[in-house]
């Protein structure tokens, strides 16, 4: 029934986002943005205060469902760290007022960042608790359209399927995957 609308809502977010794929065809993109919330401190000691450059990760939903099948979640973690690898060089050679201090996601999904290096970091209080259900409800839109079993992938997993905000620190990102650049 509403499909069609976060259907919609999906595409406009997409093309209002734009996120710059790592790599053409890849599964993930990366939109530079100015932090707006409040200060976070990171597990190795990064702090990202307001207005700090940080690169907003999104994925691409369509390369995603590719590798959504147990026989090719392997293969889906590999590519992942190898654009992240990418993403590392990429970094790397940007002028150093030019590169984000961390890297943001918002998942309903989050074994593969944390996977990979990303942690969880709480969710606000009070005035962002109706964003955050819409967020949400919008996710668990996302996952049932792109999910090969659909609807029902909303019932696997432990726990209920809610918005963790997911970063990792430049410096971390460089640590885990920039030797290879």
């Amino acid at each position: 029934m509403l499909d069609p609308i976060l259907r919609l809502a999906e595409r406009i977010d997409r093309a209002r986002l734009r996120p710059r794929p790592v790599r053409s065809g890849g599964l993930i993109g990366i939109r530079l943005e100015r932090h707006r919330g409040e200060e976070v401190i990171l597990q190795d000691g990064t702090v990202i205060r307001r207005g700090a450059l940080v690169g907003a990760v999104h994925l691409d939903n369509r390369v995603v469902r590719r590798y959504a099948s147990d026989d090719r979640l392997a293969d889906g973690f590999a590519a992942g760290r190898e654009e992240l690898r990418l993403l590392a060089g990429w970094a790397r050679d940007r002028a150093p007022s030019d590169r984000p201090v961390a890297y943001s996601a918002k998942t309903i999904l989050a074994a593969f960042a944390r996977r990979v290096g990303f942690e969880e970091v709480p969710a606000p209080t009070a005035p962002d608790r109706i964003r955050g259900r819409l967020e949400d409800w919008y996710l668990r839109g996302v996952l049932a359209r792109w999910a090969p079993q659909g609807r029902r992938r909303l019932r696997q997993g432990r726990g209920g399927l809610r918005a963790v905000a997911l970063w990792l620190s430049a410096a971390e990102l460089e640590r885990r995957y920039g030797g290879e650049g």
